[in-house]
């Protein structure tokens, strides 16, 4: 049971961690086209960043998800 819940942690923190990327690449191009007005390119740079919080928020999960699930197997 330890085993599984690590491993849906894990899987969750490396979905977070490839969605924020593929978001952040995606928005980061659109906030560097210069074709388009001011205020979209401020738009997708803002959600740019905001994938970019997104990636180190899942990474934070796992990191401290599995450790927790460690410690109460431990007890």
């Amino acid at each position: 049971m330890i085993l599984l819940a690590q491993t849906l942690i894990f899987l969750a923190a490396l979905a977070g961690i490839v969605a924020g990327a593929m978001g952040g690449l995606y928005f980061a191009g659109g906030a560097l086209n210069r074709a388009r007005p001011s205020k979209f390119r401020l738009w997708r740079a803002i959600y740019a960043a905001l994938c970019l919080c997104g990636i180190v928020a899942a990474a934070g999960l796992g990191f401290v998800g599995i450790a927790t699930i460690m410690y109460f197997a431990s007890r």
